[in-house]
């Protein structure tokens, strides 16, 4: 009897054997990639669209008759923007006006716009800084003295006041052509602007100047020199050096190809760096097109489109600190330098120490795409080698607008053919080089024929106001503008897991399937057995 019931248990044992061996084989073998398929689902990246409360295809800046073109853009600092723009309405000659629009899109001065200049003759080119207290200093190229531009300025308050003499402030009136300024804060409620100037008779030199809050003119008059060598010194860029003076950048022909030189000034207007400036890039062929954005220390970090190679234009940078000295390779780092060409690089900073640069890139061979870099405090790429596509949609993006975003990434817009006509769309890249819009950018405007001009400004909470001329009622260019943000995710982070938690730490639901076969599979085999005993008593019995 005792022998019977020794090898009905071993037949038994043999049952649970067969039935579980191979679960618990597959448990051992498939364990680790389990676990790894187990993690919570992933949450989506943050996502950018339009601001609710602003109107598809754009809030009217200014509809007035005839063309309002060439818009610029800067916060108010309670999160809307100050536009300007060249404008036409009392005539072919340009006129300069401003508009206010606030973070919900409601325009807040006189509608279609401040008059900031409307002295005979040409004003036109405009560009814009904030006064640091809701309002904005715009400066332009002006002809009212007869055959030459200079340079005037003028101040405007948060509810629409100008603030200097009647149609701006001489910022130069020398002789011949002073034109193409460029503006940026003091941080004192004035501003440091800096031209490209024909006043030698023989090749255009640059030229600095600051005007204080109350519309006085601080340095030298007519302005102090930054560079007047022989050969064109063209197209200056500027950003602050972060103690009240500022950094200039510029195309210099001083040599057989046009390079890139920069300089620094102080608060009181006197030069820091070598005379006429040092020297950020003098490779082979022609270098061009710069801009340049602050680091933060002191510094910048300015960028390019460089012919080195002989035959297409790749992208270049280069750092220099507070006292001069560059900081990467010699003649800047590559940035871009894939098959094909690539034009009109635009920069920002990254808020640590180093900046996102976006172009207009030929690599495809067969339309202009839309592409971005960014680079560290130390000069090393950060996302792909040879950048991100930020969009590659049919047909030509182009003439790409980048601004920070607050949270090491940017957010970018460009002129967009994809569907014959130009709109104006945009894209978010977060700090590790992911696109948060949908495939090939949010359509900002696709009202009917032409949209071009695009400008961007960070309006200080993740998003960003984006300006541009509009051709849609088919006469004239209007200005519209619109408002984009990033959505963040759902739910939880966007890396995995609930609320911040690791995704790995999610019990793997494969782990609980299994051990739950195991145990029913025991129980099965547990109440045959009990059965089974049952019967066989009775037949003893």
């Amino acid at each position: 009897m005792k022998k019977q019931n020794f090898k009905f248990i071993f037949l038994i044992l043999i049952l649970i054997s067969t039935v579980t061996f191979p679960i618990f084989t597959a448990l051992i073998t498939n364990y680790p990639s389990r676990i790894q398929k187990s993690k919570v689902i992933k949450i989506e990246t943050s996502q950018l669209s339009i601001a609710d409360t602003w109107l598809p295809n754009g809030t009217a800046i200014s509809k007035k008759n005839y063309n309002q073109w060439y818009p610029q853009i800067c916060g108010d600092g309670a999160g809307g923007a100050i536009i300007t723009w060249e404008d036409q309405r009392n005539g072919l000659d340009g006129d300069i006006y401003a508009q206010r629009v606030n973070s919900t899109g409601d325009v807040l001065w006189t509608v279609d716009g401040v008059a900031i200049c409307t002295e005979n003759n040409t004003q036109g080119s405009p560009q814009i800084s904030s006064d640091e207290d809701g309002g904005a200093i715009i400066t332009w190229n002006d002809k009212r003295n007869g055959l030459d531009y200079n340079i005037y300025a003028q101040k405007i308050n948060s509810t629409g006041d100008v603030q200097w003499n009647a149609n701006g402030t001489a910022i130069c009136t020398a002789n011949e052509i002073q034109m193409a300024p460029q503006i940026y804060s003091d941080g004192t409620g004035g501003a440091i602007i800096t031209w490209m100037d024909y006043r030698n008779g023989k090749n255009y030199d640059i030229f600095i100047q600051r005007i204080n809050s109350t519309g006085n003119v601080m340095w030298n008059a007519n302005g102090t020199e930054i560079c007047t060598l022989g050969g064109d010194q063209i197209f200056s860029k500027i950003c602050s050096d972060g103690v009240g003076g500022a950094i200039i950048t510029w195309k210099d022909s001083r040599g057989t190809d046009p390079d890139i030189y920069a300089q620094r000034v102080n608060s009181t207007g006197d030069v820091q760096w070598n005379a006429n400036g040092t020297a950020i890039c003098t490779a082979y062929n022609d270098q061009e097109k710069p801009q340049i954005c602050s680091d933060g220390t002191g510094g910048a970090i300015i960028t390019w489109a460089d012919k080195r190679s002989g035959t297409i234009y790749d992208i270049y940078a280069q750092k220099i600190n507070s006292t001069g000295g560059r900081q990467w390779n010699a003649n800047g780092t590559a940035i871009c330098t894939a098959d094909n060409d690539r034009e009109k690089p635009q920069i920002c900073s990254d808020g640590n120490g180093g900046a996102i640069i976006t172009w207009a890139d030929y690599r495809s061979g067969t339309n202009y795409d839309i592409y971005a870099q960014k680079i560290n405090l130390t000069g090393d790429g950060q996302w792909s080698v040879d950048g991100v596509a930020v969009c590659s949609a049919d047909e030509d993006q182009k003439a790409p607008q980048i601004c920070n975003d607050g949270n090491g990434g940017a957010l970018i817009t460009w002129e967009d053919l994809r569907d014959n006509w130009s709109d104006i769309y945009a894209q978010g890249v977060n700090s590790t080089g992911e696109i948060l819009g949908t495939d090939d950018g949010v359509a900002i405007c696709t009202a009917q024929l032409a949209q071009r001009q695009a400008q961007i400004y960070s309006d200080e909470d993740g998003g960003a106001i984006i300006t541009w001329s509009d051709k849609r009622n088919e006469w004239s260019y209007d200005i519209y503008a619109q408002r984009i943000k990033i959505e963040p995710p759902l739910n939880g982070d966007e890396n995995g897991g609930e609320n911040g938690d690791d995704g790995d730490k999610a019990f793997p639901i494969e782990s609980i399937i299994i051990i739950s076969s195991i145990i029913g599979s025991i129980a099965v085999v547990g109440i045959v057995t009990v059965v089974i005993l049952k019967k066989r008593r009775k037949i003893e019995k």
